[in-house]
């Protein structure tokens, strides 16, 4: 066989998704007027666990077994890349198009090469098509990664289980993800990951707290919230650093002054499915249905879909819409985001 001949296989074998069996949602119109939404059915082999755009068109998609997928053209075709690793892939950010990262869980009983060496971050210099390994032996799982920039940095690190001990950190770093260093701060490790918006980080903690850094995790503010002592902080979304929300128990909570103060709000819903904001006061969230039908597990049957155009005062319903379930979004633009779900891979942007 030829160079020229085994290089087009190549090709052929990491194209493997191609776009098929388009659905648009035309129903929604009533409800989320001004928004199209459309389902893609692709040849994706992948048990997602982490989805980051650079832009509108350039994306990457992380998940088990070390698989890497990549876009250039919005999710309409997705490149297999090389990552190195079989360990399973929780996180991946991106700085610019060149520069990414991607971090996962240490595993072992495995054949491959790298299983016992702990928790792995993967960086590339040139878009993902090639990656260089990290290893840590003493941590079991890094996830959640923000980047400032190439060098500074945040993520949860997991250590492994000691009795009556922490095991799940907030970590920064300063040289790119070689070393880390635990911050001390009480985090509320079940729901840890950390959210941002222009440049703010926002992380749940333990208490009923919630932590913010202006400066990409060298300090911390500490913001009480009014959630009850018997809940948790179990979903937080801002829009911008005042306008934010979150949920506890059955109660979600609004802010206009950036925690300083917070007001308990009338939703329709008791959590957040797809949560999004594209302007101060237009937001709509997706909610997934299941119900029982007999059996030991409910039955999905759709999402509901409620809009608001006053900052959550109040919001119209969807009726039930079948199939439609969005999985792991990203907004990489305040009117365009994408989701996957299994093979599912949507587009949700404004019109």
């Amino acid at each position: 066989m030829t160079k020229t001949k085994t290089l087009i296989l190549l090709f052929v074998t990491f194209l493997i998704a191609c776009e098929k069996n388009t659905v648009e949602y035309n129903d929604l119109k009533t409800v989320l007027s001004g928004w199209e939404i459309s389902k893609t059915n692709l040849s994706l082999d992948i048990i997602a666990r982490d989805m980051f755009f650079i832009d509108s068109e350039i994306g990457f998609i992380v998940g088990f077994n070390g698989d890497i997928y990549k876009t250039i053209n919005a999710g309409k075709l997705w490149t297999k890349q090389n990552s190195g690793t079989t360990l399973h892939l929780y996180s991946v950010f991106f700085i610019n198009k060149n520069v990414g990262f991607a971090s996962g869980r240490a595993m072992s009983g495995c054949f491959d090469e790298d299983c016992g060496k702990g928790s792995v971050v993967l960086k590339t210099s040139n878009g993902g098509e090639t990656w260089t390994k990290m290893f840590f032996k003493d941590y079991t799982n890094i996830y959640s990664l923000k980047f400032l920039n190439e060098t500074k940095g945040v993520a949860i690190i997991e250590t492994p289980d000691i009795p009556n001990a922490r095991n799940c950190y907030l970590a920064t770093t300063s040289d790119g993800g070689n070393t880390w260093k635990f911050k001390d701060l009480a985090i509320f490790s079940s729901t840890s990951k950390i959210e941002y918006v222009d440049n703010i980080l926002y992380i749940a903690g333990d208490h009923q707290k919630i932590f913010k850094s202006k400066d990409y995790g060298d300090s911390w503010q500490t913001i009480n919230t009014p959630i009850l002592d018997s809940d948790n902080v179990q979903d937080i979304y801002f829009y911008n650093e005042n306008i934010g929300f979150i949920v506890g128990g059955t109660s979600i909570y609004k802010t206009s002054d950036g925690g300083l103060n917070w007001k308990s709000v009338d939703f329709p819903f008791s959590t957040f499915g797809t949560f999004h904001f594209y302007t101060e006061t237009e937001g709509f969230n997706f909610n997934i249905i299941c119900e029982y039908d007999g059996g030991d597990f409910p039955t999905f049957k759709g999402s509901i879909v409620y809009k608001t155009s006053n900052g959550g005062n109040s919001w119209n319903k969807s009726e039930l819409i079948d199939s439609l379930y969005l999985g792991m979004t990203y907004f990489p633009q305040k009117d365009l985001g994408y989701g996957i779900n299994g093979s599912e891979f949507y587009t949700i942007k404004r019109k």
